[in-house]
């Protein structure tokens, strides 16, 4: 039997879950309440126990998003590979997991637009720039990279890469082969 918190996550998840489709449906601003309370049949009371705004829930979807996208890529990552190779491969996965049109959507066009785009890179940040550093610090400890400074390196490589994915997202193209050659080209630029 499912405990109070288990009905708890399972309701905001489905609520989750509802409002994503209905923003890639029908977008952000045409998005109401109401027709996801429809949707779902759950009740005022069981969104506002989660959710105080719809503001709120676009945060979190995009967190969840944002996160989740993250996971899954480290995930596929070969555990025993060096952590330098550990760090270009999930940047490039990541590169090739946002081209899904759903996840794209919600991470470079209905995120940002409804959060601005300074909040909805600080959520960004929060997922992503503590692994990049990690893996950059595991690096430095191996003897991969010279002694640098890995929030700063970790900001660049993320920055490169978002603007990779965005650039995938405006032109259709694939910029994975340019985005590891400039991978390459800044690691062999710190190595010991």
């Amino acid at each position: 039997m499912a405990t109070q918190k288990q009905r708890s996550d399972e309701t905001r998840l489905k609520l989750l879950n509802a409002f994503r489709t209905s923003f890639l449906e029908r977008g952000y601003a045409a998005t109401t309440v109401k027709h996801v309370l429809d949707q779902t049949g759950l009740s005022k009371g069981a969104l506002y126990h989660h959710f105080t705004s719809k503001e709120e829930i676009i945060e979190a979807l995009f967190e969840h998003e944002s996160r989740s996208t993250i996971d899954r890529v480290m995930n596929q990552v070969d555990p025993t590979a060096s952590p330098l190779n550990r760090l270009r491969s999930a940047c490039l996965d990541w590169t090739r997991e946002v081209r899904a049109p759903d996840i794209s959507k919600i991470i470079f066009e209905i995120g940002p637009a409804a959060l601005g785009a300074r909040k909805a890179k600080e959520i960004e940040d929060r997922n992503s720039l503590d692994r990049i550093e990690a893996l950059l610090a595991e690096a430095i400890a191996a003897g991969e990279l010279a002694a640098a400074d890995p929030k700063l390196i970790a900001a660049f490589l993320n920055a490169l890469v978002a603007e990779a994915g965005l650039y995938d997202l405006r032109t259709g193209r694939d910029s994975v082969p340019t985005l590891a050659a400039s991978i390459d080209a800044l690691f062999a630029g710190m190595r010991p």
